[in-house]
């Protein structure tokens, strides 16, 4: 996995929260924090999709 895949996959669910949170709030401080609250759940939503995507891989030997 590239070391950077992390940090753009958190940078991409972040600008979405911010953006769910303005439109739906009508506000600046409702986008930053729907994106502050919404880390925890970005955080868990990484960890599954990593999960799977290491079941997937379909050698059996571990990545590394």
């Amino acid at each position: 996995m590239n070391p950077r895949t992390p940090l753009v996959f958190f940078s991409i669910c972040a600008v979405a929260d911010f953006g769910l949170g303005y439109i739906r709030g009508h506000s600046i401080g409702s986008g930053v924090l729907a994106m502050i609250f919404g880390l925890p759940l970005t955080a868990l939503l990484y960890l599954i999709l990593k999960a799977i995507w290491k079941s997937n891989d379909g050698s059996g030997a571990p990545r590394s």
